[in-house]
């Protein structure tokens, strides 16, 4: 297949006109959202002298997210994007700059403007992934719309933290947050007032009931916090086996080369026009990441972990375009912000144990024992995924089986 053809599937996507803005202060927004738990790390840590202190600003800050993301989500959804984001776009930034200015002088006000900071940090990737789901209708353009959203995802996470490094080196432990407010409100502000959804209506029988009844959406939300500890757990264990191996130098190089491959494949997928099912390519999707990753434990080589760690972050943009995509059927589009912002949250708590649990397990066991935990999170994943599957299949056996028990007794 030629290369025009296949970049015009991409082409289509842009043409819509709504394209440059969504992607544009989406990918603006999510830059923040990716160097922001760094840039605490560095400023409390430098300020405070207390790297126990910025590890609790930043688990703080992002659990506050988990547990508010999918609440705002639902008022997005209920009141329009425009009338939610732009005052949480200003909550976020005024909560920021108190961090900033509390570092040095109260922890309680410390930690309480964190939590607040984590709370109000607008879920860029759920807005921009809801605008896409409602707009467009052909299930072709709407998959390599969501590809092109985790390929920002990725691109973000391997831009965000290195330039949250960049500024830090340059201007001080305060310029990557500061740094961050800017493009929180150009993003947030940008994306509001483009917004469309501000007079839309919904159904009230779809918006009473949780999103956790829905079939298939439990396991699919608990195998995402699975994967949430790989996400966690990768940087830690790469970077001890690098300072074990007295490459420690190279470390942050082979944590940067991990979502390279994820990007990559991520805008090959959407080249794809696949038939199967969103919830099959997830499951499969997990499985080649448990395996790529439990290959390391075979062969724990220094001179080739950097080819295994860009094999196993293939199938990253796979599995979470397959997981969006997947959730988009499965919930009502009235519900869509809270449902992307829940899938966000559960990455975010599985990413925030996965750091602290490796974290320990590499203190005690060492670094490349850390891949035995990295493989148990993907199998996890892929088990419950697996499972959700399953149980699906039977509950739609059962429910055709009532619907034909019943047909037979009206006639």
């Amino acid at each position: 297949m030629k290369w025009g053809v296949l970049l015009s599937s991409y082409r289509e996507v842009l043409r819509h006109g709504h394209a440059a803005p969504t992607f544009g202060f989406g990918m603006v927004g999510r830059i923040p959202v990716a160097m922001n738990t760094v840039a605490l790390v560095f400023l409390i840590s430098t300020v405070r002298d207390s790297f126990l202190l910025a590890g609790i600003a930043s688990s703080i800050y992002t659990f506050s997210g988990a547990i508010v993301g999918p609440r705002i989500g639902r008022l997005a959804d209920r009141h329009g994007t425009r009338v939610v984001l732009l005052p949480i776009t200003i909550i976020n930034a005024f909560s920021i700059v108190a961090v900033v200015y509390s570092s040095s002088r109260s922890t309680p006000f410390l930690l309480f403007f964190s939590a607040l900071a984590g709370a109000t940090m607008p879920s860029f990737g759920s807005y921009t992934r809801t605008r896409w789901s409602r707009t467009i209708k052909d299930k072709r353009e709407l998959g390599v719309a969501l590809s092109l959203e985790s390929v920002a995802d990725e691109t973000a996470f391997v831009i965000g933290p290195a330039f949250a490094g960049f500024l830090f080196s340059l201007y001080g432990s305060n310029s990557p947050l500061i740094a961050g407010v800017v493009f929180t409100v150009i993003g947030g502000i940008g994306l509001a007032i483009t917004s469309f959804d501000h007079r839309v209506t919904y159904d009230g029988e779809q918006i009473h009931g949780g999103l956790l009844k829905i079939k298939y959406v439990k396991s699919l939300l608990a195998s995402l916090v699975a994967l949430g500890l790989l996400f966690g757990s990768n940087f830690v264990v790469i970077l001890a086996v690098a300072k074990e191996n007295g490459r420690a130098a190279e470390g942050g190089l082979w944590v940067g080369l991990y979502p390279i491959g994820s990007t990559i494949a991520g805008l090959i997928y959407g080249f794809i026009h696949w038939k199967s099912r969103n919830s099959i390519r997830y499951t499969l999707a997990l499985a080649f990441m448990t395996l790529s990753t439990s290959a390391i434990l075979f062969f724990q080589d220094i001179d080739t972990i950097v080819y295994f760690i860009i094999l196993s972050g293939i199938a990253i943009a796979p599995a979470l375009i397959a997981a969006n995509a997947q959730l988009k059927e499965l919930v009502p589009l009235s519900r869509l912000n809270e449902a992307f912002s829940l899938l966000g949250a559960s990455i975010s708590i599985g990413i925030t144990l996965g750091s602290s649990l490796s974290g320990a397990l590499v203190d005690r066991f060492g670094g490349w024992n850390g891949f035995y935990f990295m493989t148990a999170a993907t199998l996890l994943a892929t088990l419950l995924s697996a499972i959700g599957i399953n149980s699906g299949r039977r509950m739609n056996h059962q429910d055709g089986a009532l619907t034909i028990d019943q047909v037979g007794v009206k006639e």
